[in-house]
């Protein structure tokens, strides 16, 4: 609960936001990033304000499954979804303040009581009162152990706060318990990396900004991004971010433009290219000489990409709305192909679940197989849109098998496979569930509880 920032005696109450964003998360196929975004546009609230709204919501978002069963046992006998859906995530806002934020439970309470009186009516805080109290009754270690003898992997699922289907993937992909664990683990934090944007502004000058504004930085395998140590304000927030001297992106982001190797010079075609942290990264790499054909089915984000570009000082970049799995860049109007091609297509961000958290709650089998037949059409469009000798490179934020090393598989029907490792990362998986890959020392995987970055799988090919 905060004071709004002009000083007016309105009280601002960050869990009733909170449970708006997250309520929006639920009827809709959009990002926390996103959902929090739009939500801001509302309201010019301070730093304070937006940062508590955010942990709100992130954190939140992290436990839902373990915060649903608390809900579920305070319930009783009512469904989760049969409550009215603001109701429903502001009550999850409250146990997630009484059970992992460390707030006392009855001001907890107290306050979604106070916010559903507000937003509802004085039923819905009674039911609201009457579930908070049920819940801080809730001895979740005594049911988890009562879980861990019945049901190991639910066990997992509710301790790593991760879905179940998720804990089987890490058992197939690691087979150790530590690791499944630790992946899991990792997946609760979130590592700030910033990179500074040579275009603007060189390394050394981003880390003395960055230091004066009281953000500590560590240095990393690649000269231009810094791993971000602690700080008295995020750098997301400071005008150095906002004016282009660096972007948030991070590290294992920051390798798929190095592995590309772009020369200033050159023709690059980005088949997937919004919102544009990596064409950025290219375009540094490239001095802003050469040509980077940025393609995305989504006008609107190409239009927001435009103007972060602009922000960024970037000036090599032709946009195009098209589907990335059928473009072609028309060797009569080019008189060429294109040097190099970024493979970056969409995927289940089962890497990425640190930064999106909602991810884990959204899978689904048929969107998922569709996703990988997405990204097994762009790597053969990817092919035909090359210069002899060219390059291609793909990745995802993804650690599963099928949309990485079974595709790469398939794709050296018509690419070869060069050697992606530049100094970082681990190999990729020779085998997985009866199925080979016999070039697991050429493509590179990261993932969270080994790296400290997102879980991501590159691969190097050539015509």
């Amino acid at each position: 609960m905060l004071a709004r920032p002009d000083g007016s005696d309105v009280i601002v109450y960050t869990q009733e936001i909170a449970a708006e964003v997250l309520k929006r998360l639920e009827e809709e196929i959009i990002s926390e990033k996103e959902a929090l975004r739009q939500r801001f546009l509302r309201e010019d609230y301070d730093y304070k304000i937006r940062g508590s709204v955010h942990a709100y919501v992130m954190e939140t978002a992290k436990r839902l499954n373990t915060i649903d069963f608390i809900l579920q046992k305070a319930l009783r006998f009512r469904g989760i979804q049969d409550i009215d859906p603001f109701i429903r995530n502001l009550l999850r806002v409250g146990i997630y303040e009484m059970f992992y934020k460390g707030i006392h439970p009855a001001l907890a309470t107290d306050s979604c009581v106070r916010v559903a009186r507000l937003r509802k009516g004085n039923n819905a805080a009674r039911l609201v009162n009457a579930v908070m109290r049920n819940a801080e009754k809730v001895n979740l270690e005594r049911e988890l152990e009562r879980l861990k003898a019945k049901n190991r992997r639910k066990y997992l699922a509710l301790r790593y706060f991760h879905p179940e289907w998720f804990v089987e993937l890490a058992e197939k992909l690691f087979g150790n318990v530590e690791d499944i664990e630790n992946i899991m683990a990792a997946n609760l934090q979130q590592t700030v990396y910033v990179r500074a944007n040579t275009l603007k502004a060189s390394e050394e000058r981003v880390k003395k900004y960055l230091d004066k504004e009281g953000v500590i930085l560590e240095e990393t395998f690649l000269p231009e991004v810094f791993k971000v140590v602690a700080y008295n304000k995020p750098p997301a927030i400071l005008e150095g971010h906002k004016e282009g001297l660096y972007v948030i992106q991070d590290f294992a982001s920051c390798l798929v433009a190095r592995t590309l190797n772009p020369k200033p010079g050159e023709t690059v075609l980005d088949i997937a290219a919004a919102p544009g942290s990596k064409t950025s990264h290219i375009a540094a790499l490239m001095e802003n000489r050469g040509k980077i054909i940025a393609v995305d089915n989504s006008r609107e984000r190409l239009e927001r990409m435009k103007a972060r570009m602009k922000v960024l000082g970037v000036q090599n970049v032709e946009y195009v709305c098209a589907d990335g799995a059928e473009y072609n860049i028309g060797y009569k109007e080019y008189n060429r192909m294109v040097d190099k091609v970024l493979i970056d297509p969409p995927c289940s961000s089962t890497g990425s679940l640190r930064n999106y958290p909602s991810v884990k709650w959204r899978y689904d089998k048929k969107k998922y197989i569709a996703t990988v037949k997405l990204q097994q059409r762009m790597l053969k469009n990817a092919f035909k849109n090359l210069e002899a000798g060219g390059v291609a490179v793909y990745s995802t934020c993804s650690i599963t098998f099928e949309e990485n090393e079974e595709n790469i598989l398939q794709a050296l029907e018509t690419f070869k496979l060069g050697d992606a490792y530049i100094g970082f990362g681990s190999p990729g998986i020779s085998e997985f569930n009866g199925k080979r890959f016999p070039y697991a020392d050429k493509v590179v995987r990261t993932y969270p509880h080994i790296h400290d970055t997102a879980g991501f799988f590159i691969a190097k090919l050539t015509v």
